[in-house]
């Protein structure tokens, strides 16, 4: 399972080590838009984020942790409820850990994430900072992945994973 900030790369390096493991990929937001029929922003904006992130728990419940690659969205952390279940159904969760500079250059004129729009790059860095330790605390491991490319960044999982 891949944790990690918006714009860290977890749909693309999910969907890459997919391919490489043979495991199905579950991206946690898509799977909510599918059931819903409608995108994360509209959902956040006509019923409010609390009601997402019941969303977010309820279709990570649907799916079994080691049974697939599972990409979740930046702010699966943030709620009680959801990090006790990840912490009681063992998983391997990797935090793809990514500097501000490079979440916040990713996030430049990108008007599709509801907590990141109309925000200023200090405003998106604080809440950054707010799930940082959320990250670290649940991750068994992490990868820092400034200086990788997302297939570089599978191969350091998969070697993490031998």
């Amino acid at each position: 399972m891949l944790i990690g900030f918006m714009a860290s790369g977890k749909t693309t390096v999910g969907e890459l080590l997919a391919k490489k493991t043979g495991l199905p990929f579950v991206d946690i937001d898509r799977a909510i838009e599918n059931e819903q029929q409608k995108s994360i922003s509209a959902i956040f904006s006509e019923s409010g984020e609390a009601y997402f992130r019941e969303l977010e728990q309820k279709k990570l419940s649907e799916f079994k942790t080691n049974a697939a690659v599972i990409s979740t969205g930046g702010g699966i952390i943030t709620t009680e409820a959801t990090r006790t279940f990840l912490q009681q159904h063992p998983a391997t969760i990797i935090y793809l850990k990514t500097s501000p500079m490079i979440f916040l250059a990713r996030l430049k004129g990108d008007e599709t994430r509801p907590l990141a729009k109309n925000q200023t790059p200090e405003e998106i860095e604080k809440l950054f900072q707010s799930r940082e330790a959320h990250y670290e605390a649940i991750a068994s491991f992490s990868i820092e992945t400034d200086s990788l490319s997302p297939l570089e960044i599978v191969s350091e999982i998969q070697t993490q994973l031998s």
